[in-house]
Parts: C-alpha cells; sequence; structure tokens
C-alpha cells in the first residue's frame, strides 16, 4: 500500500471515529453496533452485568421502566415477579435481541453490550437457556454437546476434526455434571423433559460462558428432576455468574438458602429486594404478585 493510500485511510478513519463519538453523544449507538472495542471483559471490580436506567417500550406500553440491576461475579440471583413484569424483556436487552430507548448495560466494567450484535454478546461469555428446551434431537447427547463446544465450524474444519483427549474429558465431565452420564449415546429426542432441559443446559455450559440466564428452567419438570437441577446450579455458583428468572418458589427458596438476594421486578422496575424472606414479607410485594 502506498504512503497516499495508507494517509487516506488514516484520514477516513480518523473521521468514522469522530462521528461515532459524536453520535454516541447524542445516544445514537447506531455507528458504534456490532464493535467491541475493549476485548475481555472486566471484572477486577466484581460486578458482572450492570443496567442502569433501562427504559423499553413497545407502541406505548413501557415494558422496562427505568431499570436498575447489578450481578456480581459468580452471584447466583433469583429474579421473580408477576407476567408482564419485564423479566423477558430484561433478557431480551442483556443478549441483545431489543434495543431500549435508554439507559446503559455493561458486562464487567468496560464492555456497552448495547453496542454488540446478539452473536457478539454470545462470543463473549453470556449465555441464555429459553423456558422451552432446544436440543438437536436427531442427535445423540454426546453429538449434541460435541456441536456445542468452540471450535472452527467452518465446513472443511468440521469435516477433519478430531476431539482432543482434552475435549473429550470436558465432554465426561459436563455429561456428570448435568446427570446425563448414562445417557450419552441415547438420541436426545428420546430424552424426557427435564434432561432436554439438562441437555440444553450442558451445551451452553461447553462454550465456556461467565454469565448465565435462565428462563424458567424448572417448568414441567417432576419434583425429582427439579431438585437435582437446583443442585445442579449451586453446583456452578461461583464458577459462573446466574441470573435465573422463575416462579416455583419452592425452588428458589432450593437456590438462595435463606440468604441470597432475591430480586423483584413489577411493571418494568426493581419493586423490591432482599432475602426470600424478606420480599414475602413485603406488603407491596404480597399485592402485586404473592397474593393474600
Amino acid at each position: 500500500m502506498t504512503p497516499d493510500l495508507m494517509a487516506a485511510g488514516a484520514q477516513k478513519l480518523a473521521e468514522f471515529q469522530a462521528k461515532s463519538s459524536q453520535d454516541q453523544g447524542s445516544g445514537d449507538r447506531e455507528a458504534a453496533y456490532g464493535r467491541l472495542s475493549h476485548g475481555e471483559p472486566d471484572f477486577a471490580h466484581g460486578v458482572a452485568l450492570y443496567l442502569e436506567d433501562i427504559t423499553v417500550s413497545f407502541d406505548g406500553f413501557r415494558a422496562l421502566n427505568k431499570l436498575n440491576l447489578a450481578i456480581n461475579v459468580g452471584e447466583l440471583r433469583c429474579i421473580i415477579g408477576p407476567n408482564g413484569a419485564g423479566k423477558t424483556t430484561m433478557m431480551d436487552v442483556i443478549t441483545g435481541k431489543t434495543r431500549p430507548d435508554a439507559g446503559t448495560a455493561s458486562f464487567g466494567s468496560n464492555i456497552d453490550l448495547l453496542r454488540l450484535r446478539e452473536n457478539d454478546i454470545a462470543q463473549i461469555g453470556i449465555g441464555r437457556k429459553f423456558q422451552k428446551p432446544t436440543v438437536y434431537e436427531q442427535l445423540s447427547v454426546f453429538e449434541n454437546l460435541e456441536l456445542a463446544l468452540k471450535n472452527d465450524r467452518r465446513a472443511r474444519a468440521s469435516l477433519f476434526s478430531r476431539l482432543s483427549g482434552e475435549q473429550l474429558d470436558r465432554i465426561g465431565e459436563t455429561l456428570q455434571l448435568i446427570h446425563l452420564l448414562p445417557e450419552a449415546q441415547r438420541t436426545a429426542g428420546l430424552l424426557s423433559h427435564g434432561q432436554k432441559q439438562w441437555l440444553e443446559i450442558g451445551m451452553l455450559l461447553m462454550q465456556d460462558p461467565k454469565l448465565l440466564l435462565l428462563d424458567e428452567p424448572v417448568a414441567g419438570m417432576t419434583d425429582e428432576e427439579t431438585e437435582r437441577t437446583a443442585e445442579l446450579f449451586l453446583s456452578l455458583e461461583g464458577k459462573h455468574s446466574l441470573v435465573v428468572v422463575e416462579h416455583d418458589m419452592k425452588f428458589v427458596g432450593e437456590l438462595t438458602q435463606g440468604w441470597k438476594k432475591v430480586t423483584v421486578l413489577h411493571e418494568g422496575s426493581v419493586l423490591a429486594e432482599g432475602t426470600l424472606a424478606d420480599v414475602q414479607a413485603n406488603d407491596k410485594v404480597v399485592e402485586v404478585y404473592l397474593g393474600r
């Protein structure tokens, strides 16, 4: 490349950066959309996720109304609230599916989530589990976990790839963790509903997530499956940050163990926070959610 072209390119880059700065200052994030400028998230301050004044409106209805929320590194936080409280919209904002009208969303101290696309957010370590399990039903349990491994997915690489001993060990450890080691060669479509939920969680874990968003993970599970799921989540606490949206108060009680913080959402903002006993005794929470 000639010096003239290099100089012209540098000038264009400077103009673009200046325009991006102006656009962001006026609240327009499109100029930086999809650009990850800070590398890996920095968790030195102990906060994994921070939402400040997040507002989302749909046709005049405020799904989120100046929502403020902080999740610490390694924390397991349960979020409860009535239908329409904004729980799903909150997760949509965190994962880049929905762009807020206002507010900030930070992953660690340096990553602005509102600048990133959905796939970028997944790549930096945020995994989401929807209520309905999504697995490859025609493949075995083992093959589902193999596909979820972080590696080169291009056709040629996939065709000639071989699992390393380390990868095999990792799949085996995950199978043990999600209670599916005896089912490793079973076709995923033959699993029970609860087992499919565990498999999808295992697939997320293969992606090395730093933050897991789990939407009503025990809906439709048997009592035994629910108990095992609580054990699984508690074993992940500390190694990952977990945000669990759930209506099952018994399950929430098992996860919070009487002392962990529970967040109650209502009409798009935080109504109350505290231990499960604290929020269950809160008159406002009783009125709008728990009932008398």
